[in-house]
């Protein structure tokens, strides 16, 4: 019963957690001065639509959310240690270069992209809400 009550008491942890991700997202495109759209819940979870801003300002804004989540789990980790390690797997798991994921903006951002002549030119993504 313990377990049970521990996984469910963790899993409801990601709520605040994710809260905190999309917070980092919406103060970074303040900061920007990007445009929100739109602030929502899907069945994946939080989700931020926003303005199409500079290479930089996405950049930025994609990795917010990840750092928001990266930066609270050491300052929590003595405070509230389980809240914490949340916090850092969110982060982390939000790096990963999966399709859809603050990782796989980052890493689009900074990956060269071809020209259909053959020559890399930086990558930009046009039009991309950073939605997840």
């Amino acid at each position: 019963m313990s377990l049970l009550i521990t996984t469910l008491a963790t899993v409801l942890l990601g709520v605040p957690a994710m809260l905190l991700h999309e917070c980092g997202h919406i103060a970074m495109a303040m900061l920007c001065g990007v445009k929100i759209k739109k602030v929502g819940i899907s069945r994946m979870g939080f989700f931020t639509v926003r303005e199409a801003g500079s290479r930089w300002a996405n950049l930025f804004v994609s990795f917010a959310g990840p750092a928001a989540n990266i930066v609270l789990s050491f300052v929590l980790r003595d405070v509230a240690p389980t809240f914490a390690y949340v916090n850092l797997i969110a982060g982390l798991f939000n790096l990963l270069p999966i399709p859809n994921s603050d990782g796989s903006r980052i890493l689009g951002l900074l990956a060269p992209a071809r020209t259909g002549s053959g020559h890399m030119r930086p990558a930009r993504i046009v039009g991309h809400p950073a939605a997840h």
